[in-house]
């Protein structure tokens, strides 16, 4: 092996971490660019069903966590998402994070009805004045506030 491959193997190394660096640098800030982060990943949640199907829960970002909480327990009990037998769903108390309950298996009940189903406000949680919509998009559900309409 002579000096002159080993300098040229080095430098190939070299060179190689060097893009690693740029691309590692380069890449979060494509990304930021072409793909925004949206506030509401912040507040999603996600309730995975029985056979890989999907009920996403979209929360105000200014709710309260009680009110969060109760929302949750009242997602589960108004949309018929009882556990199966062997997974019992965690109900939230003060202790309890949400994110504890982000992910477990349950059985979603099937509907004939609309595309979206309202759910009055009174019922979903402690604040009047927002209601909430829920619309099926493929195998998921999507919870969210609902938009005024103007």
């Amino acid at each position: 092996m002579s000096w002159q491959i080993l300098g040229q193997a080095l430098g190939m190394l070299a060179a190689g971490l060097l893009v690693t660096v740029v691309l590692s640098i380069a890449l979060p800030a494509i990304r930021d660019h072409f793909f925004p982060h949206k506030p509401e990943s912040e507040y999603t949640y996600l309730i995975q069903a029985q056979g890989g199907k999907k009920t996403i829960v979209v929360m105000p970002p200014d709710m309260p966590e009680t009110e969060q909480q109760e929302l949750m327990r009242r997602a589960y009990s108004q949309l018929s998402l009882p556990p199966q037998s062997h997974y019992a769903v965690p109900m939230p108390d003060d202790s309890a994070s949400l994110w504890k309950m982000r992910r477990h298996t349950t059985r979603l009940v099937q509907s004939d009805n609309a595309q979206a189903i309202a759910i009055p406000s009174e019922i979903a949680y402690t604040r009047p004045d927002i209601e909430l919509d829920i619309q099926r998009v493929g195998d998921e559900l999507r919870i969210r506030p609902r938009q005024p309409v103007q």
